[in-house]
């Protein structure tokens, strides 16, 4: 019979010793992903951005960004999740999103193929649009931005809801009329396609038009115009808009 030499294999504590280590950091990541990884896939896939993510996937914090693709504006106040499996009778993963601008908690269902939204209402201040480029960036807008929404579901080529965007006591930094008025956005999504509206609530500055979503992609068409006694001062704004005609500009958008 023959004995092996322990001394002959020193390495064996060492090697089962990393395997026992790469097999603990192995179950960490599977039980509790880094929030980092949750950060990068809201990068490819949207404008926003996760700043300074902290937690894990399940369960974690961040700041909340909006991107132009060369520069990030920060949406004050921090965003936090907690994610759950099922929960409220539904089978698949729930999200719950807390954010100052958001005037109650955001319950998002998650399923293979699938997101759900429910209804809710946030605020946010309306220099947010500036990080998404022309004609925003150059307007420089103040003012705030109130959204609400009904239940909303999204699936692989199709979306089902409504959204309303106010714009107000709009301002512009390129103009000395404040406030410019109060603007209304809708969106109502219908399976493969959509619709959007613009018009205006009330003020000196007229913006109205509408358009079309599919595939992602938006296509918009409206105008701009001042009423008196403000559509001299009003020129040089409406002028950054669009293409102007007369004392007119004609508002296009499409991506």
């Amino acid at each position: 019979m023959r004995f092996r030499n322990a001394e002959r294999e020193p390495w064996r504590p060492r090697v089962l010793q990393l395997l026992a280590a790469l097999a603990t950091i192995a179950a960490t990541v599977i039980a509790a992903p880094p929030a980092a990884w949750l950060a990068d896939l809201v990068r490819a896939k949207s404008q926003l951005r996760l700043v300074d993510p902290q937690g894990t996937l399940w369960q974690g914090s961040a700041l909340l960004a909006v991107s132009d693709g060369r520069r990030a504006l920060l949406v004050p106040g921090r965003i936090t999740w907690r994610a759950s499996l099922g929960g409220s009778g539904f089978p698949g993963t729930t999200v719950e999103l807390r954010h100052p601008a958001a005037l109650a908690p955001v319950r998002v269902h998650l399923t293979w193929g699938k997101v759900e939204v429910e209804a809710g209402r946030a605020a946010a201040p309306a220099a947010v649009l500036s990080a998404l480029g022309a004609p925003f960036n150059t307007v420089r807008p103040g003012g705030a931005l109130h959204v609400e929404w009904s239940s909303l579901r999204l699936e692989r080529s199709a979306a089902h809801g409504e959204a309303r965007l106010e714009w107000r006591d709009a301002q512009s930094a390129l103009s000395p009329v404040a406030p410019l008025g109060d603007f209304l956005v809708v969106v109502k999504l219908r399976g493969a396609a959509g619709d959007v509206s613009l018009s205006t609530l009330r003020g000196p500055l007229h913006m109205e038009g509408s358009g079309s979503l599919r595939e992602g992609r938006l296509a918009f068409a409206g105008q701009a115009f001042a009423e008196e006694p403000m559509r001299a001062a009003l020129l040089g704004l409406i002028g950054v808009l669009g293409k102007r005609s007369g004392d007119r500009a004609r508002l296009q958008l499409g991506t």
